[in-house]
């Protein structure tokens, strides 16, 4: 299981790069990312300042997830390795949430008038799995007691 998280984590990663590139494309350059009531932009920001934005989050979030597991590697192995696996799941999770709000912002700002009943599902996509993998937790241990 440890293995097919870890290989999902890691084309995750390449998904986020593929998508961020595809979003930087297609944003307009600057883009809103403030509206007011009538969705008129109030504050908008370049493209390249969202590109790089992004991709320092997104590496700041992997350099906290790795370290993380190199401290605690041997540790989970040892005493709970369900708790590596559920760990490396919740890695893969949160990526999966970067990328569907990656997604989102694209979506929203594309030159191409998208209905938001269209692409509304991206906006509970993301935050449900990372909700789910959280209650897994709580359900494995349970599971492991027993």
């Amino acid at each position: 299981m440890n293995k097919f998280l870890k290989f999902f984590t890691n084309v995750s990663i390449v998904i986020f790069l593929v998508t961020l590139l595809l979003v930087y494309a297609f944003l307009p350059d600057p883009f809103g990312i403030l509206f007011d009531k009538n969705g008129v932009s109030v504050q908008a920001i370049s493209k390249g300042t969202f590109f790089y934005s992004s991709l320092f989050v997104f590496v700041i979030v992997q350099i906290i997830f790795i370290l993380f597991k190199k401290g605690s590697e041997t540790k989970f192995n040892i005493q709970r390795p369900f708790l590596f696996t559920w760990f490396q799941g919740f890695h893969l999770s949160v990526n999966l949430f970067i990328i569907t709000n990656l997604i989102f912002i694209g979506f929203a700002n594309n030159a191409v008038n998208y209905t938001y009943g269209s692409i509304q599902l991206l906006v509970y996509i993301g935050p449900l799995i990372v909700i789910l993998w959280l209650v897994m937790l709580p359900v494995f241990m349970i599971l492991k007691k027993s």
